[in-house]
């Protein structure tokens, strides 16, 4: 009989933790495939012995290159290649414009330690805003604004030259 409750109370706090962790970790806010804001992603390799001025200096290995054709902020994103996640949400970086005769990018570092190589297949989603920002703002605040994932779809993931 002890055994039969000391069973229901495992498999009790195991179903407990299940619920609270879904709820906890689940995002409402949609996904969609439709890239209006014209944004372009990929993820880029830079070993650690380019560009690195002294012996001893630490810089990621992996960055997310993005740009926008439109004005927009970058509030998070999500790269996976199936078996591993980058994940980074509350941001708010303005994404810088394509120029086709001047392109800029924003370089974002990611974490350390990613199992990825050259060449590997990930897909890219970010967070923004979900209608159009029309001024040159340079701060956001996004507790009132609505938001919305794009999936950018399959990159690969390229070296810096």
């Amino acid at each position: 009989m002890k055994t039969l409750q000391l069973a229901i109370i495992v498999i009790a706090c195991i179903v407990s933790v299940s619920v609270i962790w879904y709820f906890t970790s689940y995002d409402p806010t949609p996904v969609t495939k439709e890239n209006n804001f014209g944004i372009n992603a990929l993820v880029i390799h830079s070993p650690p012995y380019m560009g690195c001025p002294t012996v001893n200096c630490q810089q990621p290995n992996y960055y997310l290159k993005i740009n926008s054709k439109s004005n927009t902020f970058l509030l998070g994103y999500t790269i996976c290649d199936g078996n591993s996640c980058v994940k980074q949400d509350g941001l708010a970086i303005s994404l810088s414009v394509l120029d086709v005769l001047h392109p800029d990018y924003r370089k974002l570092p990611l974490p350390d330690n990613l199992p990825w190589k050259d060449g590997d297949s990930v897909n890219i989603q970010v967070k923004v805003p979900s209608s159009f920002i029309f001024d040159n703002a340079s701060t956001f605040d996004s507790t009132h604004t609505p938001k919305i994932w794009v999936d950018l779809g399959k990159s690969e993931i390229v070296r810096s030259s």
